[in-house]
């Protein structure tokens, strides 16, 4: 099912790139900001398709896949180990997201490869989320998705909650502190794209969260309210955005962002400054890395990011499955000032 669901993506997205401009390649010379990139962080043999990534305070990095249950943590030093092996339960890492304050590690986890029975028939697990120990590796929580729902990015607030996009469904899910079941925190028919919907998701210090549509290729921004139902509005931009996946805010309060790039194949690094202030005209996108295959998901600290380049695009265009390329990375990023503009970039070809 999924993976007639991602050739259906990739389809869609080449018949939308040739019908509208979605992440044109003639951007403005302002768009185009460099960052310098750092190193490229080889992953162990037999780990594939990296996803989700989160962060420690020490420097450790936790790494998994978005076709393995199987967490890494790379140490500062830059020895890789397992966190976690992989289950029967947890058996995809698409998404990361450190709660350091309680020692937990939460993840989504979504079927895409699927069990083959004996007689050779496919099926699919419901997606879920889960929790971590840090400290021991420990499953502490799975919590299956409701109404068949697609977990796919998570934001963690300073109590613990936990917030969850549903690429299904036009809804952000919630965790609190405690809960065992997810709940509806936001629902609107506009956070509804296909053949993808919700994707990235990232929270802001005052509480409003901005979320990305990956088939749509526009931002929201939700505003909290004290009545109980946030309220939804479009982020007007320049452009659309090939394929918005994950999304982080820097120390700035600026809003780095993702692009996927189906179609075109350019994985591109983008930072959107002020998307939380009131704004007469679209919000400019500066470009700060691009030539990336597929970047998925990333992690900040100051102005150091690091993010999962899964390479996966392959897997998406019929005839390539078989491609699976033979090492895959993290990229390591020194973000430019956010009062830096220049006139070239930084292109990066696939090794």
């Amino acid at each position: 099912m999924l993976r007639t669901l991602f050739r259906t993506i990739a389809l869609a997205a080449v018949l939308l790139s040739n019908t509208r401009a979605i992440a044109s390649p003639e951007l403005t010379i302002a768009s185009l900001t460099p960052a310098r990139e750092e190193t490229r962080i080889g992953l162990p043999n037999g780990f594939q398709y990296p996803n989700g990534i989160a962060r420690a305070s020490n420097g450790t990095l936790y790494v998994g896949s978005v076709t393995s249950g199987k967490i890494l943590q790379v140490r500062p030093n830059g020895r890789i180990e397992t966190l976690f092996p992989g289950s029967h339960e947890i058996f995809a890492a698409n998404s990361l997201r450190l709660d350091e304050q309680r020692g937990i590690l939460w993840g989504a986890s979504s079927d895409f490869l699927g069990v083959r029975g004996a007689d050779g028939k496919v099926t699919r697990r419901p997606h879920r989320i889960f929790a971590l120990d840090i400290r021991t590796g420990k499953v502490l929580r799975v919590i299956l998705m409701p109404d068949g729902g697609f977990g796919n990015d998570m934001a963690i607030d300073p109590t613990g909650g936990v917030y969850l996009t549903d690429s299904n469904r036009p809804r952000i899910h919630y965790l609190a502190p405690g809960a065992k079941q997810l709940q509806v925190w936001a629902e609107d028919e506009r956070l509804r794209s296909q053949p993808i919907g919700l994707a990235g998701i990232a929270r802001a210090t005052n509480g409003i969260v901005v979320v990305g549509l990956f088939s749509g290729g526009r931002l929201f921004k939700v505003t909290p309210s004290p009545q109980g139902k946030p309220q939804v509005a479009a982020i007007s931009l320049q452009r659309s955005i090939e394929n918005p996946d994950g999304m982080v805010f820097a120390p700035d309060g600026s809003l780095l962002v993702l692009e996927g790039a189906i179609a075109s194949g350019n994985g591109r690094l983008l930072r959107i400054r002020d998307i939380l202030a009131p704004a007469s005209k679209p919000k400019a996108i500066e470009v700060l890395a691009d030539k990336m295959e597929s970047p998925v998901n990333l992690t900040v600290a100051g102005r150091q990011i690091w993010v999962t380049e899964s390479r996966i695009r392959h897997r998406l265009i019929p005839g390539k499955e078989a491609a699976v390329p033979d090492r895959f990375f993290i990229r390591h990023f020194t973000l430019p000032s956010s009062k830096t503009t220049k006139t070239s970039w930084l292109r990066f070809d696939p090794p």
